[in-house]
């Protein structure tokens, strides 16, 4: 019988979407850019992003620390297209 956590090792995440990979890339090159913009980077509605970073962050790719101003964004899983 299997573990648990051998269970949940074998458990794949979903793959970023397109907006989700340009979030992911920005935020790599400056991890402190606001929503707002992300958003005027990618030429999208800042609530789209936040919705995508609110996906990004359930599924542990996305990790936020510190405070909304002055906190920064960590890339905690990477893929590769």
């Amino acid at each position: 019988m299997r573990k648990a956590s051998e269970k949940h090792q074998n458990i794949e995440k979903p793959e970023p979407n397109d907006t989700q990979q340009k979030i992911l890339e920005l935020l790599s090159k400056d991890p402190q850019l606001s929503a707002a913009k992300l958003a005027e980077q990618i030429g999208i509605a800042s609530r789209n992003v936040e919705s995508n970073i609110k996906k990004l962050k359930e599924q542990g790719i996305l990790i936020r620390h510190g405070s909304p101003k002055s906190g920064y964004w960590e890339i905690a899983v990477f893929f590769l297209n």
